[in-house]
C-alpha cells in the first residue's frame, strides 16, 4: 500500500476489484437466495410442545397423512399473534371422528391428548367440539400436555388455506 492513499480508499479498491472478478458468482449466490426464500421457510419453536427447535419449511407442500409435520399460521389473537408460525404433528385427517370423554380427546378412538381446564396464564380453555373431520381440515397436535393445539377450541381444526407447508426438523 502506497502511504498517501488512506486506508479506507485502498480497501474500497481491493474490494471493488474483488467484486468485479467475481460478480457471477454473486449473481448466482444472490439467485439462489432469492429462489430458497419463495421456495422455503426456517421455523423456530419457541416453547417446549415440540421436541426439535427448529424446522425447515417446504412452502406450498400439504402434509400426506397422519404423523406428517405441518407449519401453519396461527389465526386467533388471543394468545399469539396472527402471523406467528406454529409447527405441530397432523394428528387427524378428513374423515376421521373426533370424539371427547370429559377433557380427554380421541381421534377414532385413539387418545391424542387431555385438554386442560386453564392456560399457562390462566385463560379458560374448552376443549374442541366432537364432530368428523371435514374435507380440508386437519387436527393438529404435539405431545407436550401445555402445548396449545386442536385440542383446545380456540385453536381448533386447522383450515388448510392456513397451512403454510409440510414441515421437517432440523434439531
Amino acid at each position: 500500500m502506497h502511504s498517501s492513499i488512506p486506508q479506507w480508499r485502498y480497501v474500497m479498491h481491493v474490494l471493488g476489484l474483488h467484486a468485479r472478478q467475481r460478480w457471477w458468482l454473486y449473481g448466482i449466490a444472490a439467485a439462489a437466495f432469492a429462489w430458497c426464500g419463495t421456495h422455503y421457510r426456517v421455523a423456530l419453536n419457541m416453547s417446549n410442545s415440540m421436541p426439535q427447535s427448529m424446522y425447515l419449511v417446504v412452502l406450498g407442500s400439504q402434509p400426506t397423512g397422519v404423523g406428517d409435520l405441518v407449519a401453519f399460521e396461527w389465526q386467533r389473537d388471543q394468545f399469539y399473534r396472527r402471523d406467528w408460525t406454529f409447527v405441530k404433528r397432523v394428528a387427524g385427517v378428513p374423515g376421521q371422528a373426533v370424539t371427547v370423554n370429559g377433557r380427554n380427546v380421541y381421534i377414532d378412538g385413539k387418545s391424542v391428548g387431555h385438554a386442560k381446564t386453564v392456560s399457562s396464564r390462566g385463560v379458560p380453555l374448552d376443549p374442541i367440539p366432537p364432530g368428523v373431520i371435514p374435507p380440508g381440515y386437519i387436527y393438529a397436535a404435539a405431545p407436550h400436555p401445555d402445548s396449545l393445539d386442536s385440542r383446545y377450541s380456540v385453536t381448533g381444526l386447522i383450515q388448510s388455506s392456513r397451512i403454510i407447508g409440510k414441515a421437517y426438523a432440523i434439531f
